[in-house]
């Protein structure tokens, strides 16, 4: 098949294409980092073995031979002739095995040394004085970048290695780092021009490297400079390295993938999330670990972060349909999981513990956590709660709280609480309330209030934080015994068939 004609947005010109050429060539940059500055952005092209495209440039020059075997590119620094050839592929698809990862398609990310963007500046403005016309209004982002002239060249062998697609959209990420030695030392010039765009921090990602010279901060500081200055600070054209760069580490990683439910609670002893006072823990164990440590053996993820909508107090249990919670499993090995494989996880969770309840456990995608969150303040609960009263009491005195509807009071932040939330007084609505008497001095209270009602405080008043309360509707000092969440009113996650409430079973 014969090969894709070049095609470049800098100039018709075959005269004046081979001085750029040669211009190029003569500063050592390789066959690609050439195709790259004369505008060549078709992909068949950047595809093609270095031999094919070395034909192609020597072809521009009618010229052969003219590319040294061993002499790394004074722009790419090498990853576009050293780390393209199937040898390098395999290391990748070695550690890509080694994760073992479960994926459809892929994406490669590179992180490459910040340098070349110094060394890519510097070349265009060699270009522009060269060829004011040509290049005059060119900017980097008019030509096809390192990184993508390699996923052009290296994302269809790779898929080829792995029999996987390449898709820019996948889900699943191989990150290849490379590193050169002199990078920072060759940008150090812009720290001594803009310190103030300059913090030195760690790395998140590859090791906690050094990170002071960011892509961001880079490109800044190169576009407040002058022309002149950068020629005066740094050498133009670039200088060849002494040596290409680095293959540093591979690293894959998936997107979060999410699992929703819905979880029932039935011990006083058990909080939702781990609890920890002052580095010390208390309690044995927590709802999301109940959840969170089967889930994390079926899809094998570095991290969960659980959250539900809205929490119960330790001592309070969560009954009726159940609390809507979500984890989020950080980069997960595992990602598909049939109907069956739910069914059997849920039923695993359930069978490993006596307090804590599962149901309608499913994968969601991210944007339907939103739900999770939103319309918060619009939901209401419905509660349960035994309490006492200090005179006694008869069904006749308990009637007036049946007939009271949407009561608006006013809430301090609970004294209990104080040490974690802020002083504010927030408008809460109970809905409706009905009571039974349970005996003399007892009697059950049942609420539908607005999401974010203190409870325990509208029963006991706490210390005249919340008005009105039950003391002043009864006219008696009253207190709360125990409280139950009996539902949360938040059609989500889906129910699923055949998926009873625990309660029911």
């Amino acid at each position: 098949m014969a090969a894709p004609i070049i095609q470049t947005k800098i100039t018709s010109n075959t005269d004046l294409l081979r001085d750029i050429t040669e211009t190029l060539r003569e500063i050592g940059c390789c066959p690609r980092c050439i195709l790259r500055y004369i505008g060549e952005r078709k992909g068949d092209v950047y595809r093609l073995t270095t031999q094919e495209i070395e034909k192609m440039v020597e072809s521009i020059l009618k010229k052969e031979n003219v590319f040294p075997l061993t002499t790394p590119c004074p722009v790419c620094l090498g990853i576009l002739q050293t780390y393209i050839d199937e040898e390098f592929l395999y290391k990748i698809k070695k550690a890509v095995e080694e994760d073992d990862y479960e994926f459809k398609t892929f994406i490669c990310s590179l992180t490459i040394p910040v340098c070349i963007l110094v060394r890519e500046h510097s070349v265009l403005i060699h270009l522009q004085d060269k060829f004011k016309d040509e290049y005059e209004v060119m900017t980097l982002p008019d030509f096809v970048s390192i990184k993508e002239a390699w996923k052009l060249r290296c994302g269809p062998l790779l898929s080829n290695l792995i029999n996987v697609p390449f898709d820019q959209k996948s889900m699943f990420d191989i990150a290849v780092l490379f590193t050169y030695d002199r990078s920072d030392k060759e940008c150090t010039f812009l720290s001594d021009e803009r310190p103030d765009l300059f913090v030195k921090r760690k790395s998140k990602n590859f090791r906690n490297l050094d990170d002071t010279f960011t892509r961001n901060n880079v490109i800044k500081a190169l576009d407040s400079m002058s022309e002149d200055l950068f020629k005066r600070l740094y050498k133009t054209p670039p200088s060849p390295p002494k040596s290409s760069c680095n293959f540093l580490d591979i690293k894959c990683s998936h997107e979060p993938v999410f699992v929703a439910g819905r979880y029932n609670k039935y011990s006083r002893e058990l909080s939702q999330t781990p609890w920890i006072i002052e580095g010390k823990r208390k309690g044995e164990s927590s709802v999301e670990e109940e959840i969170c440590n089967l889930i994390k053996k079926t899809f094998k993820y570095e991290e969960g972060r659980f959250s539900a909508s809205g929490r119960e107090d330790v001592d309070v249990r969560m009954l009726g349909s159940g609390r809507p919670f979500v984890v989020e499993m950080i980069n997960p090995r595992k990602v598909t999981v049939t109907e069956e494989e739910m069914i059997f996880l849920q039923q695993e969770i359930n069978k490993n513990s006596t307090d804590v309840k599962v149901q309608d456990l499913q994968i969601v995608s991210k944007e339907e956590t939103n739900n999770l969150k939103e319309g918060e303040m619009e939901k209401t609960k419905c509660y349960s709660a035994l309490c006492w009263a200090a005179e006694p009491l008869t069904a006749d005195k308990l009637l007036k709280l049946d007939s009271i509807k949407d009561l608006v009071m006013q809430q301090k932040t609970p004294i209990r609480v104080l040490h974690r939330r802020p002083l504010a007084t927030r408008e809460r609505t109970v809905h409706s309330m009905s009571a039974k008497l349970q005996d003399d001095h007892h009697f059950i209270l049942l609420l539908n209030t607005q999401a974010g009602t203190y409870i325990k405080e509208f029963v006991h008043g706490d210390f005249g934080r919340t008005k009105p309360n039950i003391c002043t509707l009864l006219d008696m000092e009253c207190d709360i015994l125990t409280l139950d969440v009996e539902s949360v009113e938040l059609e989500w996650p889906k129910r699923l068939e055949n998926n009873h409430t625990p309660d029911e079973l």
